[in-house]
């Protein structure tokens, strides 16, 4: 049963308005439009993985999505974590391609492809960390149970290599199409029931409580101003920038294309780059707008939480998208 769903980071909405909303000469967008890629294979990565978790049986196994719990004064993140009666089991996900040697003398993970050779933080390590971390905070909650983790490989045409001693990483690293094989010989291997459905069910809504999702400030990362931001709305038809506000519709000056709700994406990225809150000056200045009333209607047609009143009222992002 998934528990937590899997759903698309926010890191990547952020860094797709970002490299939308910079000149495209702005030196940073490069670094934007490489980091988005690598956020964007990573999440492919994760849900070619969750295929395979589809046929776990429903009843016994509790799947979460990227939880991100505490520890100590810093979070640690898991793409995968299943639990059971008898073990959890953590599921580290990697999206590579090419031909990739797992290191054992030091520690990293070497991947070759197109003729180059890079080398990246050994994923071993990483979900060796995050089983430390997640068994702290099962003590913490007074839980004890043994917990496994795997690898995952999810593109199937990565070669994957290592020295004949390297026991560990022939083990633990895996392609997705052997998870559920895998999977069965942990289950073969853990027969003593360590939760009752009653007990797992609490550790479950624990687990919901204490995720806390990532922060992430797009501006802040890559040094960016806010007046640096192209403003204004876009038009769905043809990306152009900005529209203008024309008998109570948005009309885009170079298709003709009329949308009486194009501000809403206009808001959307505008709490994706800008925060978590806007008045409706700041609504105003973004979208283009110059009548406070037409803001004040579109800023309460969205239902959106509120704060203050008349002049000084302060609208909140919700918890979902807009759109």
């Amino acid at each position: 049963m998934i528990v937590k769903e899997r759903s698309i980071p926010a890191r990547i909405f952020s860094l797709e308005v970002l490299s939308e909303r910079l000149l495209i000469s702005h030196p940073k967008v490069p670094l934007i439009q490489q980091d988005l890629m690598k956020v964007s294979a990573g999440y492919k990565g994760e849900k070619a993985v969750s295929y395979y978790l589809d046929f776990l049986p429903p009843n016994d196994t509790f799947i979460f999505h990227s939880p991100r719990l505490p520890s100590g004064k810093h979070y640690f993140q898991i793409d995968y974590l299943i639990l059971t009666q008898r073990f959890a089991l953590i599921l580290e996900c990697k999206n590579f391609y090419g031909t990739l040697y797992f290191d054992q003398s030091f520690n990293q993970l070497i991947r070759t492809a197109n003729d180059k050779e890079e080398g990246f933080q050994d994923p071993i390590s990483q979900a060796k960390w995050q089983q430390q971390q997640l068994r702290q905070w099962l003590y913490n909650n007074n839980i004890q149970l043994p917990i496994e983790f795997f690898v995952v490989i999810s593109n199937p045409s990565t070669i994957l290599k290592t020295n004949p001693q390297n026991q560990h990483a022939l083990k633990k690293v895996i392609h997705g199409h052997s998870l559920l094989e895998k999977i069965e010989e942990v289950n073969q291997r853990y027969k003593i029931e360590h939760l009752d459905m009653t007990r797992i069910r609490k550790l479950n809504k624990q687990l919901l409580k204490s995720h806390t999702p990532d922060s992430f400030n797009a501006l802040d990362r890559y040094g960016i101003r806010p007046e640096e931001i192209i403003t204004g709305v876009r038009c769905p038809n043809c990306g152009h920038l900005p529209m203008m506000r024309a008998k109570r519709t948005w009309l885009c000056p170079k298709c003709g294309a009329k949308d009486r709700q194009a501000h809403v994406k206009a808001l959307q990225d505008y709490f994706y780059l800008m925060g978590s809150s806007i008045t409706n000056k700041q609504f105003r200045d973004f979208v283009h707008l110059e009548s406070e009333d037409t803001a004040q209607k579109m800023l309460k047609t969205l239902n959106l939480s509120h704060s203050g009143e008349y002049k000084a009222r302060i609208y909140h992002k919700p918890d979902r998208d807009l759109l």
